[in-house]
């Protein structure tokens, strides 16, 4: 049986400011995207994920390419958690939509109040929560009235918060992209404390959970593999001047590097500057594997 049965694998992807001067189209992230998450889940894990809203991005046009094929499974192929922030920013009418969208393959999830809060759509509106506590909400104004009846926090604190239930939720994270404050990029501000994908890393690590950075495709992902001496100082793309908190949030993932085992570094050394879609998918679901039976093995003897 494959040691990813039954695993929640986080998934943390998206575009990468840097990702042209590599010389790959967009395409090549969608790519890596899809044959990563149909790897994950022919192996038997769930994939979570935290993103947008927005029917016509990334997040749904993953959903869309695995929508159905893996319903037998008798679970949602996907969890998908959503941040404080967005949630809020969003409306009913178009979180039914959406919720409609991945019905077949995904379970959601609010992170709101410090939990993660179940929501789906019914026949009737929205129902929020589980059993006997659950809320049905059929309108806006509803909507509303119970989103602002909780208690919120700043942005960033938000952010920060949606990504450590999300570690907390998982065993093993996958990271490819991301944001990098790039001051001369208006769309490459970064949401919360530090970059989500450096954040999410620090948090993986901190967890001791096996983490794959994917530098090839550029992003903040790519400095995070230099920073854990996966990749060549070299490789780093030149840029300009960043946000204040980038270079300090890569210092505090280097001081993790001791958490990658020894005999997995190679392994690892080579998927940072991997950018073949399909085999890498399965070279990951391999080291993944390899790296939670070690982390049993080492649990057994504690």
């Amino acid at each position: 049986m494959s040691a990813l049965k039954g695993k929640l694998v986080a998934l943390s992807v998206s575009d990468a400011p840097d990702r042209a001067r590599l010389g790959l189209p967009k395409r090549e992230v969608d790519r890596a995207l899809f044959s990563i998450c149909t790897v994950m889940v022919r192996s038997g894990a769930r994939i979570v994920y935290s993103g947008n809203l927005d029917p016509s991005g990334l997040t749904f046009t993953m959903f869309r390419h695995l929508a159905g094929a893996y319903v037998a499974t008798g679970k949602a192929p996907f969890i998908h958690i959503i941040p404080e922030p967005v949630f809020r920013e969003t409306t009913f009418d178009a979180l039914g939509l959406v919720l409609r969208e991945g019905a077949s393959v995904v379970e959601t999830l609010v992170h709101i109040e410090g939990g993660l809060v179940p929501i789906r759509s019914v026949e009737d509106g929205l129902r929020v929560g589980r059993g006997a506590s659950s809320v049905r909400l059929r309108n806006d104004e509803e909507f509303r009235i119970w989103l602002e009846a909780k208690s919120q926090l700043d942005s960033a604190s938000a952010f920060s918060a949606a990504r450590e239930s999300m570690t907390h939720v998982s065993q093993a994270r996958v990271v490819l992209g991301g944001k990098m404050g790039l001051l001369d990029v208006p769309d490459d501000a970064y949401q919360g404390a530090m970059p989500g994908i450096v954040e999410e890393t620090l948090l993986a690590l901190a967890a001791d959970l096996p983490c794959v950075p994917l530098g090839a495709f550029g992003g903040a992902a790519r400095d995070v593999a230099i920073a854990l001496h996966l990749l060549d100082p070299a490789k780093r793309v030149p840029r300009g001047e960043q946000s204040a908190t980038y270079d300090a949030s890569l210092r505090q993932v280097a001081a993790y590097r001791h958490r990658i085992p020894a005999h997995l570094e190679s392994a690892l050394k080579s998927l940072a500057d991997d950018d073949r879609s399909e085999a890498m998918a399965y070279e990951i679901a391999d080291l993944l594997e390899l790296w939670l039976t070690h982390q049993q093995a080492l649990n057994s003897k504690e």
